[in-house]
């Protein structure tokens, strides 16, 4: 399975779009962190609409992009997230660190 990492065609951010496993987590992070570095400053959104699936290495992958925009002072917000990736994130108590206060 693949995942595909992009630019966010309308706003600031990136979209995240496949499925993430262990095979592609390496690409996929290196790929993000290469965007963000590129982003212009403000909040940045990452667009999960097209993820097939969402397990603890996407939760993995989330949080190094989301360091990467903290040390940028900006902030990583999620949207349209699956289902089951959503749950992982509660249940591991990171799903605030990407939601708006």
């Amino acid at each position: 399975m693949t995942a595909v990492v992009s630019r966010l065609t309308e706003g600031n951010g990136l979209v995240l779009s496949g499925a993430v496993d262990s095979a592609n987590a390496g690409q996929c992070e290196a790929e993000g962190l290469a965007l963000i570095a590129n982003l212009p400053t403000g909040p940045c959104v990452c667009d999960l609409s097209g993820l097939t699936t969402g397990n603890s290495v996407t939760a993995a992958v989330l949080m190094s992009w989301r360091r990467a925009a903290a040390k940028r002072q900006q902030t990583l917000t999620l949207r349209a997230i699956p289902t089951r990736l959503q749950a992982i994130l509660q249940a591991s108590n990171l799903l605030p660190v990407f939601t708006p206060t």
